[in-house]
């Protein structure tokens, strides 16, 4: 069975050299999952790496230009 290591809030913020508060506020958010056990907020960790993937590779929308006026 595998298994996936949990971070507490703190412990995902040391990780990551983020603040607490980051981390309370992405999850906040909805752009990191939680996982609760025990009424505990914990981050597993293949969240964590999401986050560094996505903000090393943030998805952009294309821009559209406008057709210019003639």
């Amino acid at each position: 069975m595998l298994t996936e290591r949990l971070f507490t809030v703190p412990e995902g913020a040391a990780e990551l050299r983020l603040s607490v508060w980051t981390i309370w506020d992405l999850l906040k958010q909805g752009k990191l999952a939680r996982t609760k056990v025990a009424g505990k907020t914990f981050v597993r960790e293949s969240e964590l790496q999401r986050l560094i993937v996505d903000r090393i590779n943030p998805r952009r929308p294309k821009r559209v230009r406008a057709a210019k006026a003639r």
